[in-house]
């Protein structure tokens, strides 16, 4: 697994998603590399589109750059992971998810999470907390067809 460390500008963009205001992705790619996944058609970073699944990048200064922004915008629902997992293997090293997730909910947003990692247990406790603030969607993916 190759991870690269970059800056970004903006920690939000404006979703296109039902019920989601805002998205928030930690990581660019995604080193589960799942065939089906649609996220690589909305990354401009080449090496992790040559490298998909062995290459991700970490926005490390995305926690920074929330905390000024959050000041800036409406409240409404943050959807996090919504191109990235945001509980992917690196996210055990650099917890950018878990303390996006402290920021927002700390300010009144409504977080959507998405993800198809065990990891996600981790932060159990702040889902217990927050349970009126927080969702999340778990992907359960099989190779068996049984139906």
């Amino acid at each position: 697994m190759k991870v690269l460390e970059i800056t970004v500008e903006r920690a939000l963009s404006n979703s296109g998603l039902p019920d989601i205001d805002y998205a928030l992705n930690p990581y660019i790619g995604c080193s589960h590399g799942c065939l089906y996944c649609y996220a690589k058609m909305y990354t401009n970073l080449r090496e992790v589109i040559d490298n998909w699944g062995s290459t991700v990048a970490v926005k490390k200064n995305i926690i920074e750059v929330l905390m000024k922004e959050i000041k800036k915008v409406k409240k409404g629902t943050i959807g996090i992971g919504t191109i990235t997992d945001p509980y992917q293997p690196v996210e055990a090293l650099y917890r950018l998810t878990r303390k996006a997730i402290e920021i927002l909910v700390s300010h009144g947003f409504k977080v959507s999470i998405q993800t198809k990692s065990s990891q996600i247990l981790r932060d159990l406790d702040l889902f217990l907390r927050y349970r009126n603030l927080i969702d999340i969607g778990i992907t359960i993916t099989s190779v068996e067809d049984t139906s």
